[in-house]
């Protein structure tokens, strides 16, 4: 992966999960939300930064739930881009990930 965009990405996260709003230690990983089997490329839309737990390694984990991850936006489907499937953050709010490295807000938390 181009240390470019995975650099945005971890930025883009500020030192915090961008599945449980966690801070990040230093055992996390890049998880492609449209999976590489599925077509999914390395982009910053189409990438975030997770705990390994919530990664993989929990109950509660994005591929031991992937229906869940789904609708949250965690994982995207292979007919859908990842730029125009939108992510539920932590706080509740809605948005989509940019490859430019940063969100657009589509509904702000309630």
């Amino acid at each position: 992966m181009d240390k470019k965009i995975a650099q945005a990405v971890i930025d883009r996260a500020g030192g915090y999960c961008e599945k449980c709003g966690g801070v990040l230690s230093e055992a996390y990983n890049l998880h492609h939300r449209k999976l590489k089997s599925r077509g999914g490329k390395d982009a910053v839309s189409n990438l975030i930064v997770v705990h390994n737990t919530c990664h993989i390694q929990h109950k509660d984990s994005i591929h031991d739930n992937p229906v869940e991850a789904e609708r949250m936006g965690f994982m995207c489907p292979s007919w859908r881009d990842p730029a125009e499937h939108p992510l539920i953050r932590s706080d509740g709010s809605i948005v989509l990930l940019l490859d430019d490295g940063s969100y657009k807000l589509l509904e702000k938390a309630k």
